[in-house]
């Protein structure tokens, strides 16, 4: 993996720890303006990405060119997702969070958006540039606009 990619997963683990672990209120208010700062400046400016901290991701996210990445605040997802670059993920309807809730093992291909409420099964494969706004049954590959189960014959 990039060092670009390290330093974008980085700060968002250091700022998903002080979301969810740290308690006390000033420590706290400290470290999230900090937070802040490098979200601000290392990876929405520098990179063009979007991952906050209010996210859960599991075990081993990979990023392969952390650019243009844009993931909602509510989305879920297990351990050993793969992202790509120009990924959008998650969006809001009428204020209502509609994020997808995302598997192990899921490899998304660059230029994907994966919106609304639904859920990604483990093992899935989304084809670059796919639209999903459908469940994705795991062991399985889509791909398309909007993205369709291909079957191997």
């Amino acid at each position: 993996m990039e060092k670009c990619a390290q330093v974008v997963i980085g700060i968002y683990r250091f700022g998903n720890f002080i979301y969810y672990k740290v308690k006390i209120p000033v420590i706290r208010t400290i470290l999230l303006a900090f937070y802040r700062g490098l979200n601000l400046f290392f990876v929405k400016i520098t990179f063009n990405t979007e991952l906050p901290a209010e996210c859960k991701i599991g075990k081993n996210l990979i990023i392969h060119h952390p650019y243009g990445i844009v993931v909602n605040k509510g989305v879920i997802m297990g351990d050993n997702v793969t992202l790509r670059h120009q990924t959008t993920i998650g969006n809001k309807e009428n204020g209502i969070e509609g994020v997808p809730h995302i598997g192990n093992n899921v490899n998304i291909g660059s230029g994907s958006a994966l919106i609304g409420k639904i859920k990604i099964g483990d093992n899935a494969t989304i084809g670059a540039h796919s639209v999903v706004n459908k469940d994705v049954y795991k062991n399985t590959t889509v791909v398309g606009v909007p993205a369709k189960d291909i079957k191997k014959k």
